[in-house]
């Protein structure tokens, strides 16, 4: 317990033999197939796009913008526990052992991000003439030593603060490494020394005022609770993860749109089970990513087939993972203690994955005519995610009679 390197040690190998267990199941062939489509067709375009791209295109404030989104979002991972507000206190006037370590591997599973985004870049300023291959080497490295530098002011400030001024900071922090970016490709890369000096002193202060705070162990570990929540609600989508625990917001500016309940006109379970959706935030939000990402690929994949296959890939991951869902909480609800028949409930699930799925074929219908124009690739593609969720809604139910 005296040795705090070997207690990040430990937590270390936890926490990534934790990270395989379900990441197997994430990345599996189905996804490398769809993957594959979507890198290979976003490949293309973006190629395709650089033989036409005008030299006078905004590259570089791109370019810095894009970067700087990544350099600035820069939470610490702590792998710190409940347990730790009593246990580390004997023991803080050590706790930077540990925190560096912890700092060390977040800069360092960080990096390959901004790092991945400036590599798409690089052909984006080639094609616009923009800076040379001595600066474009010396940018990756300031890019390296920048996400350092944010990893460190990141963690002050929430230990300053609480991590009551974290996006305020993310802000002054986006601004910074932005105009760094911008002026370093730009004509007069010699004012990038400024910045730095800005970069360093903004670090120092919030050093300063750190070493003035005792260390808030309660933010700390609800940021690591919620950061490994998030990995868990991702990999929920995939396989049964036990000790998931679900969020609920009310959205009423949603619910509206459905009207309010009238005794004696409403059925029951469907008007339960379309609430349970719009609230239950895994449920929604499900939906919306996979609904954003077909609208996405018809908007730029310009194959049609590939688009096609793309869509009816999502439709097909969005609508059974949605019945699904919405099935899991068949063993005990309120709704039980009431006198309702209980073979309607089914039946609500159906309709509502319909609906919702309705919902997904128009706004990808709307979004392919801005690449497709008026043509049968928009319908085709609207009525094949009509028909792969439709037989996937009757699948899945037939299979749940069986069992």
């Amino acid at each position: 317990m005296n040795n705090l390197r070997d207690i990040w040690g430990n937590r270390f190998v936890h926490y990534i033999t934790e990270l395989q267990k379900y990441m197997k199941y994430v990345f599996t062939g189905h996804l490398a197939i769809v993957l594959v489509f979507t890198i290979g067709a976003g490949g293309y375009a973006y190629s395709e796009w650089l033989k036409e791209v005008p030299t006078d295109f905004p590259a570089t404030l791109l370019t810095a913008l894009i970067i700087a989104v990544a350099l600035a979002i820069s939470s610490p991972t702590t792998l710190l526990k409940p347990a730790d507000t009593v246990y580390f206190l004997p023991l803080e006037h050590r706790l930077d052992r540990y925190l560096g370590r912890a700092l060390s591997w977040t800069t360092f599973s960080q990096l390959p991000l901004p790092l991945l985004l400036y590599i798409v870049a690089l052909p984006l300023l080639s094609a616009t003439e923009t800076g040379s291959k001595l600066l474009y080497v010396w940018l990756a490295i300031f890019i390296i030593v920048l996400k350092w530098l944010f990893v460190e002011t990141e963690y002050a400030v929430r230990h300053a603060t609480g991590g009551a001024g974290v996006w305020r900071d993310r802000l002054i922090r986006f601004l910074l490494a932005a105009f760094l970016i911008f002026v370093w490709l730009s004509p007069y890369p010699y004012l990038t020394v400024a910045f730095f000096v800005i970069i360093g002193l903004y670090g120092v202060y919030w050093r300063k005022k750190k070493s003035e705070k005792p260390f808030p162990y309660d933010h700390f570990i609800a940021l690591e609770q919620n950061r490994m929540m998030r990995f868990y609600r991702f990999a929920n989508y995939f396989t049964d993860v036990p000790h998931l625990k679900g969020s609920i917001s009310r959205r009423g500016w949603l619910g509206s749109l459905f009207g309010t309940a009238k005794f004696g006109k409403t059925v029951p379970q469907d008007y339960l089970i379309r609430r349970t959706f719009l609230r239950t935030d895994d449920n929604f939000w499900l939906w919306v990513r996979l609904t954003a990402l077909s609208i996405l690929g018809a908007i730029f994949i310009p194959f049609p087939i590939v688009v096609i296959i793309f869509a009816g890939a999502l439709a097909f991951a969005t609508s059974v993972q949605l019945i699904y869902a919405l099935r899991a909480s068949d063993e005990f609800r309120m709704d039980m203690l009431f006198p309702e028949r209980m073979e309607t409930r089914p039946g609500a699930i159906r309709k509502n994955v319909r609906l919702v799925q309705w919902i997904q074929a128009v706004l990808v219908f709307i979004s392919a005519l801005f690449l497709y124009g008026i043509s049968s690739t928009p319908l085709l593609l609207g009525g094949v995610i009509l028909l792969i969720s439709e037989v996937t809604i009757r699948f899945t139910d037939a299979r749940n009679k069986e069992h």
